[in-house]
């Protein structure tokens, strides 16, 4: 079990956030975002931010946690395990791990830290999202 490099990592992340935002979509985002430019109101507005949240957890947290690997990270052949162990991610290792990375970027520097981190990390090239998980990224 080899590590993944880091385009393979970087290929499936942006793969998964295109399946991510179309399934969003598909499923009520875009009728969501119509009811808010018509004068939906607040309660659109937070309708539309909880659909958000849950279908990033329906689809990054809940495909780790079942499969060791979301679509894009299929396509790209990396999964996500445990650090030292190779064990599978249970689901609140996932959820931590999916959670870190989109908060990080609503910090300044930070998310930018967070994605390149695995540039320079050894032995295990773990971004800080998989620090803070304990897992890492392993070639399929």
């Amino acid at each position: 079990m080899g590590l993944a490099d880091v385009g393979p990592r970087l290929g499936a992340r942006l793969l998964d956030l295109v399946f991510w935002y179309v399934g969003y979509a598909a499923t009520g985002g875009v009728w969501l975002g119509m009811w808010i430019d018509a004068g939906g109101g607040s309660t659109a507005q937070r309708l539309l931010v909880a659909w958000i949240v849950l279908s990033g957890v329906l689809y990054f947290p809940f495909s780790i946690w079942q499969y060791g690997s979301t679509l894009g990270k299929r396509i790209c052949k990396v999964r996500i395990v445990r650090r030292g162990t190779g064990q599978p991610v249970g689901f609140w290792r996932a959820l931590i791990r999916e959670v870190v990375w989109p908060v990080a970027n609503f910090i300044p520097v930070f998310g930018w830290l967070n994605s390149l981190w695995c540039l320079w990390d050894k032995p295990y090239r773990q971004c800080v999202h998989d620090k803070i998980a304990d897992t890492m990224a392993v070639a399929r």
